[in-house]
C-alpha cells in the first residue's frame, strides 16, 4: 500500500510538472510545487504532507523523531555512494541552522531519473514554521525549498534566486552513474586555480597556465618525484647559550653577538627557509603536506628553542610526507626533538612519563573515540561514544615506550638532536613486563626496548581509526574543514589499501601510503570543480597560507625587485605578520597546534579550526598585512644590521598594464585570486572604486593596481578558500 501511494505521488510529480527547471548548475534539484518554492515532501511513514510534526504520528521505531521524504533530481551519486555523500541543512526565521541526517537515498520506482531522500529532523529544531532546506553533494548545493515544521508560515523570505522547480514533463531518461574524471588531460582555468590553492602555497599566473596545460595527474606525478627543497643542516651550537654566543670573539673582527644568538638560538633561520621555500621552491605539494603534518604531530620552538634541533624534526616530516605512515610514526617517535618536547627521552620504568604515549594516540594517529570508516563517530547500543582507549591503555603504552634516550653527544657540551634516539644499553630503563595495548593486544614479556616499540607502533598503525583520523585532518588542511563522510571514507579506503582508490596509480596494496592518500584527497570529486556552492564548503585560509597565497599571487621579489625575497617575514621582520595574526611560525602554543582541529564555529555545527585564531584584532591585522605589502613592502635593513638583506615587495606591474581598463583589471584578479567566483555586486563596487582614480593622475596605473589588489585580497570572500 505504501509503495502504491508513493507511486501515485510520483505520477503527480511527473505529469503535473512544468517544462522549465531552474537550479544551481551542477547541483541537485529538490522538486517543488509548480507555482511556488514549497517542496513536494511527505512524512516517510504516513506520506502526509506538511506541516510536519516533530515526532512521527505513527511510531515506527524507538526513535520517534519524524522523517521527511524529498524528491530530488540530478543527484549524481558515484558508484558505491549513499547517504553519507549527502548533507542537508535548514534555516529558520531567526537564521538558526539545523543539520538533518540523511537516512535513505533510493531511486523512485519506475522513475529512476528521480531519487527519494529521507531525512530525520534534528533534535534541536522545534515548532519553527517554515524553514529553507537544501541538499549538498560533492560541494554543490541544491536549490533551497520551503518546508513547514510544526506549522505553516513565517520563515525567511525566499532567496533572490529562488524559483519553483517542478518536475519536468515529459519525464527525462535516467542518467547513468557518473564516471569519475581521470584528470589526465587539460584542466579548466578556474579549477586549476582551486587545485593550486589546495596543493601549493598559492597559484601564480605562470603555474596556472602550465598546470592547466599538462593536467592535474601529470602535475601530481611531477610533485611526487621532485627532490625536497627542505631544511638544510644547521650547525649545532653549545647547549649553553652564554658560551655559544659570548659577548665578544677576539678571533673574528666581524663577530656580532646579536647575529650569533639570532642564527643559533632563535627560529630565524628556519622561518626564513620556510618562506623562501614557499615563495620559490618547486616542491610546493610536499611543503603543504609537511606543514599539515607539523600541525598534526606538533613540536614547538617554544620548548625546542634551537633552530638546529627543530631542523631534524622538520627533515623527518619532509622525508616522509609522501612515504608510509608507519615509517613516519617510527621516525617521529624517535626524533630527538619530539623526545624532548613530549618527554619520551625521560620515560623509564622507574620514572614513567605518559606525555608521548597519550599524544601519539590522541593527536598523532587514532583520536579519542572509535570512528566508522567515513570518520563519523561509532556509538554503542545506548547511543554513547566509544573511547578508543582507557587510562589503563595509556599506562601500558607508557610502559611499552620506556627506555629511550639521546644518542651520544655530537661533541662536548652539544646534545645530540641530530640522530634518532637510541635504546638504553641492556634494555636499561625499559619495563620488561607484558602490556595490554589497543583492541586487547597483549605484548610478550621480556621483549627488548626496540621490540616493544615496534609492537606498539604496529598496533597503532593497524587500528581502524588511523585512516579516517589522519585522512580527515589532511583534507581539512588542504581542501575543506567539513568534508562529507563519503569523501573521508574514500580517502580512508586508500589509506587502508592504496589500490582501493578512484585513481589507483602504481599501487601495491599497502597500507599507509601517504602519496596515494594525498592524490586521493586532491583528485576527489568533492575537491574538484570550477566552483563549489555548498555554503559549508572550504576553509578559512590560516595566516601562513594567507600570507603565502598573497605573496605568490603577486610574484614577491626583493624590495628593489632586482632579485628574490630574502624570506625574512617572521622573526626580525619589520612586521611579524603571522605572529600578529596568532600563528607564530614553528612556535605553536600547545601540542594541539596553533588551533584545535575540532574547533566549531560559534553559533553553528560546522568545524572551522582556523577560525579559532580569528578575532577582531587578527581580522584587522590581515587587512594591515595586505595594505603593508601592496603599498610599501618590507624594506631591507641597513648598516651593521643584517637581519633583512634584501627585503620583500610585490610586483604589480602585470596589473598596472591593465589599469586603463578597470573592468579587465578586476576580471584578472577575479580569475587569479577567486577562480571566477566574484559576485556581481563585489565586481561593481571594486570596479567603481578603481575608476575613481583618474587617468590624469601621473601614477594612476600603480594606484589602481594597488587599490584593486588590496580590496580583493583583504575581502572575506577571498580569505575563505573554496
Amino acid at each position: 500500500m505504501r509503495l502504491l501511494r508513493l507511486l501515485s505521488v510520483c505520477a503527480i510529480l511527473v505529469f503535473c510538472g512544468a517544462l522549465n527547471l531552474v537550479h544551481a548548475a551542477g547541483g541537485p534539484v529538490i522538486l517543488t510545487e509548480s507555482n511556488s518554492t514549497r517542496a513536494i515532501a511527505l512524512e516517510s511513514v504516513t506520506l502526509r504532507k506538511e506541516p510536519f510534526s516533530l515526532t512521527m504520528p505513527v511510531p515506527f521505531s524507538a526513535d520517534t523523531r519524524n522523517r521527511i521524504v524529498f524528491f530530488v533530481m540530478n543527484l549524481d551519486l558515484l558508484a558505491g555512494e549513499g547517504t553519507n555523500a549527502l548533507t542537508v541543512d535548514a534555516e529558520d526565521a531567526q537564521k538558526r541552522h539545523y543539520a538533518f541526517k540523511v537516512e535513505n537515498v533510493t531511486p523512485v520506482p519506475d522513475q529512476e531519473w528521480m531519487s527519494q531522500v529521507i531525512v530525520r529532523l534534528s533534535d534541536d529544531i522545534g515548532d519553527v514554521g517554515d524553514v529553507l532546506v537544501r541538499i549538498n553533494l560533492h560541494g554543490m548545493s541544491s536549490n533551497r525549498v520551503r518546508v513547514a515544521i510544526g506549522h505553516v508560515g513565517g520563515g525567511l523570505a525566499n532567496d533572490a534566486d529562488m524559483v519553483a522547480a517542478p518536475a519536468p514533463f515529459p519525464a527525462p531518461a535516467a542518467t547513468p552513474v557518473p564516471t569519475p574524471n581521470p584528470f589526465t588531460g587539460q584542466a579548466s582555468a578556474n579549477d586549476t586555480v582551486r587545485f593550486l590553492e589546495q596543493g601549493t602555497w598559492g597559484p601564480t599566473s605562470a603555474e596556472v597556465t602550465r598546470v592547466q596545460a599538462i593536467g592535474f595527474r601529470a602535475y601530481l606525478n611531477e610533485q611526487f618525484n621532485l627532490p625536497a627543497s627542505g631544511y638544510p643542516n644547521l650547525a649545532f651550537p653549545l647547549d649553553d647559550q652564554a658560551q655559544g654566543c659570548p659577548s665578544t670573539n677576539p678571533s673574528d673582527p666581524n663577530y656580532s653577538q646579536a647575529n650569533c644568538n639570532r642564527d643559533n638560538y632563535t627560529m630565524y633561520p628556519i622561518q626564513r627557509t620556510f618562506y623562501t621555500n614557499a615563495l620559490a621552491g618547486q616542491d610546493q605539494l610536499r611543503q603543504r603536506v609537511v606543514f599539515a603534518l607539523h600541525q598534526i604531530m606538533v613540536v614547538s620552538g617554544r620548548d625546542i628553542t634551537r633552530p638546529s634541533w627543530m631542523t631534524s624534526y622538520l627533515q623527518t616530516l619532509d622525508r616522509n610526507a609522501f612515504g608510509n605512515f608507519r615509517t613516519l610514526l617510527q621516525e617521529i617517535t624517535l626524533n630527538p626533538s619530539m623526545g624532548e618536547y613530549l618527554d619520551l627521552r625521560r620515560n623509564t620504568n622507574t620514572n614513567q612519563n605518559e606525555n608521548y604515549a597519550r599524544e601519539v594516540l590522541q593527536l598523532f594517529s587514532i583520536g579519542l573515540y572509535e570512528l566508522n570508516r567515513d570518520g563519523t563517530l561509532k556509538l554503542d547500543a545506548q547511543g554513547n561514544l566509544i573511547p578508543t582507549y582507557t587510562q589503563n591503555t595509556v599506562n601500558d603504552f607508557t610502559r611499552v615506550l620506556t627506555g629511550w634516550t639521546f644518542a651520544s653527544a655530537i661533541s662536548s657540551g652539544i646534545t645530540n638532536y641530530r640522530d634518532p634516539m637510541i635504546a638504553r644499553a641492556n634494555n636499561g630503563g625499559h619495563d620488561l613486563g607484558s602490556k595490554t595495548l589497543l583492541n586487547g593486544l597483549v605484548t610478550q614479556a621480556n621483549q627488548t626496548t626496540t621490540q616493544d616499540l615496534n609492537t606498539a607502533l604496529d598496533n597503532i598503525f593497524n587500528h581502524p581509526n588511523a585512516g579516517p583520523f589522519i585522512g580527515k585532518q589532511l583534507i581539512q588542511h588542504l581542501v575543506t574543514s567539513n568534508p562529507s563522510p563519503t569523501y573521508v571514507e574514500r580517502v580512508a579506503r586508500v589509506f587502508n589499501n592504496d589500490c582501493d582508490a578512484l585513481y589507483a596509480d602504481n599501487c601495491t596494496g599497502v597500507r599507509g601510503n601517504l602519496r596515494a592518500v594525498v592524490q586521493a584527497i586532491l583528485l576527489d570529486p568533492e575537491a574538484r570543480g570550477d566552483v563549489k556552492t555548498d555554503p559549508s564548503y572550504g576553509h578559512l585560509r590560516e595566516p601562513l597560507q594567507y600570507i603565502n597565497n598573497v605573496l605568490r599571487a603577486f610574484d614577491a621579489k626583493s624590495f628593489d625587485k632586482s632579485s628574490t625575497s630574502d624570506g625574512v617575514l617572521s622573526t626580525r621582520s619589520s612586521t611579524d605578520f603571522a605572529n600578529s595574526m596568532d600563528q607564530p611560525l614553528f612556535l605553536p602554543t600547545t601540542v594541539f597546534s596553533y588551533y584545535q582541529p575540532d574547533y566549531t564555529v560559534p553559533g553553528t555545527n560546522l568545524l572551522g579550526p582556523s577560525f579559532q585564531i580569528l578575532s577582531t584584532s587578527t581580522t584587522l591585522r590581515r587587512a594591515n598585512f595586505v595594505n603593508s605589502m601592496v603599498y610599501s613592502g618590507v624594506a631591507p635593513t641597513t648598516g651593521t644590521n643584517t637581519d633583512r638583506p634584501r627585503g620583500t615587495s610585490l610586483d604589480l606591474s602585470p596589473l598596472e598594464a591593465l589599469a586603463s581598463n578597470p573592468s579587465q583589471l578586476v576580471s584578472r584578479l577575479d580569475s587569479l585570486l577567486m577562480h571566477g567566483t566574484m559576485s556581481a555586486s563585489m565586481r561593481t563596487e571594486i570596479t567603481n572604486a578603481v575608476t575613481t582614480i583618474p587617468t590624469s593622475d601621473a601614477n594612476f596605473a600603480r594606484k589602481r593596481a594597488q587599490m584593486a589588489a588590496y580590496l580583493i585580497a583583504s575581502s572575506s570572500q577571498y580569505q575563505v578558500q573554496r
